[in-house]
C-alpha cells in the first residue's frame, strides 16, 4: 500500500483474485485500519460514490478483480471507513523523553494503547493526536499513530512513540530483530523455583479465546510460536516474590503465562491467575501487577536508555505485603534492587 498524489493505491493479491471488489477493499483495508473500526457499509458507499475506483475507473460494488488490478482511494476518504481519532487534551500521560524523533511516555495503568472498538475513547492513541497532531499520519494504521508497539491495558510503564516514519520504521525493525532490551517489574504469587532462571515454553492460542498457554509437550505443534523469558527474585516476601523480568521474545501476554506456568501467576491477573491465589485480593488494587520499567535501544546511531518510575498504586501494594514494613519503595530503593546480585 502506498500514497501517491493523496491517493492510496492498493494492488490486488492472488489470494484475493475474482473476489467482489468491496470484499478485496474491505479485507486489504483492515492491513490499514483497526478491524473493529472498518465498516463495509462505508467501503460500499465509496464506491457507489465514485470515489474508490479500479484502475482509474468508476465500477460497481460486485465487479470481480483480477491479479495486480490497481485500487485507489482518496486518502481523505478514509474516515468515511473508520470513525475520525479524536484528540482528547484532557488526558495526563506523562512524558519521560522527547526529541525531534520519538517520545519516551509512562503510560499509567487501566489505560488502552489504541482503540479496540467503537465504545475505546481514552486511548493513549488520542492523547497523541491532541498533543502531537503532527502524528497523526506516521506508522500503518490511522487508530495506532506513531505506535510501534503495546503495553496491555493494566501494565504501566515505558512506551514509545515515533514521531516519524523513518523513525517509526526504525523502531519496528527493532522490535523485529528483538534489538531492544526490556525490563519489567512483576509481583507474584508464591515463590519461584529459582531466585534467577529462565522460562522456554512456547506459546499457542486456541482460535476464538484471548488466553494464550504453554506447550510442554514434546512434540510442538506448528502453530506454536517460541517464547523466552528471564527473571530475577529481587524481593521475597512471605508470601510473594518481587521480580525483574526481560522478555526476551515480545509475544501477547508472555510474561504473564510464563510466570503463571511455573504457578506464580502476577498478582491482580484476572486472566491467569486462578482464583485459590488471589487470597486477600480485597488489599490489593484492581490492576495486575506488572511494569514495564525499563526499555534500552539504539536508533540513527544513538543509545536511548528510558527507565519509568513505579506508579504509586505499585508501591502502595509492596507497602502492604512487606510485613517489615521497613522499605521505602523509592526510585532509589528500586534501583537498589535491580542492581543487587545474590
Amino acid at each position: 500500500m502506498k500514497k501517491i498524489n493523496e491517493k492510496l493505491v492498493l494492488e490486488i493479491p492472488r489470494r484475493l483474485v475474482d473476489k467482489r471488489l468491496d470484499v478485496a477493499v474491505f479485507d486489504l483495508l483492515q492491513k490499514k485500519i483497526s478491524e473493529n473500526n472498518l465498516s463495509r457499509g462505508g467501503v460500499a458507499r465509496l464506491i457507489r460514490a465514485g470515489r474508490i475506483r479500479l484502475s482509474g475507473k468508476e465500477v460497481k460494488a460486485d465487479h470481480k478483480v483480477d491479479l495486480h488490478d490497481q485500487i485507489e482511494i482518496f486518502a481523505e476518504d478514509l474516515t468515511a471507513v473508520s470513525p475520525e481519532l479524536q484528540p482528547d487534551p484532557d488526558m495526563d500521560i506523562p512524558i519521560l523523553h522527547e526529541d525531534e524523533v520519538l517520545v519516551a511516555v509512562n503510560k499509567p495503568s487501566n489505560v488502552q494503547v489504541h482503540p479496540a472498538g467503537h465504545t475505546d475513547r481514552q486511548t493513549v492513541a488520542h492523547w497523541v493526536v491532541a498533543q502531537y497532531p503532527e502524528i497523526r499520519g506516521v506508522g500503518e494504521n490511522v487508530l495506532r499513530p506513531g505506535i510501534v508497539h503495546r503495553l496491555d491495558r493494566q501494565t504501566s510503564g515505558v512506551l514509545l512513540i515515533a514521531k516519524t516514519q523513518p523513525a517509526f520504521m526504525g523502531l519496528k525493525e527493532l522490535f523485529q530483530s528483538r534489538a531492544i532490551e526490556k525490563t519489567y517489574i512483576a509481583l507474584v504469587y508464591g515463590h519461584m523455583p529459582e531466585l534467577v532462571g529462565k522460562i522456554d515454553k512456547p506459546l499457542m492460542q486456541r482460535s476464538g479465546e484471548l488466553k494464550r498457554f504453554v506447550v510442554e509437550t514434546q512434540h510442538i505443534p506448528e502453530a506454536a510460536r517460541e517464547a523466552l523469558t528471564l527473571y530475577r527474585v529481587i524481593a521475597r516476601y512471605p508470601d510473594f516474590d518481587l521480580l525483574e523480568v526481560t522478555p526476551k521474545t515480545g509475544r501477547t501476554h508472555q510474561i504473564r503465562v510464563h510466570l503463571a506456568s511455573l504457578g506464580c501467576p502476577v498478582v491482580g491477573d484476572k486472566l491467569y491467575a486462578w482464583k485459590p491465589m488471589r487470597r486477600g485480593e480485597k488489599l490489593f488494587s484492581a490492576r495486575q501487577m506488572l511494569h514495564a520499567y525499563r526499555l534500552r535501544f539504539e536508533l540513527f546511531s544513538k543509545p536511548y536508555a528510558f527507565e519509568a518510575p513505579l506508579p504509586e498504586d505499585f508501591r502502595s501494594i509492596l507497602r502492604k505485603v512487606d510485613e517489615t514494613r521497613e522499605a521505602s519503595y523509592d526510585d532509589e530503593a528500586l534501583k537498589s534492587l535491580l542492581s543487587s546480585t545474590f
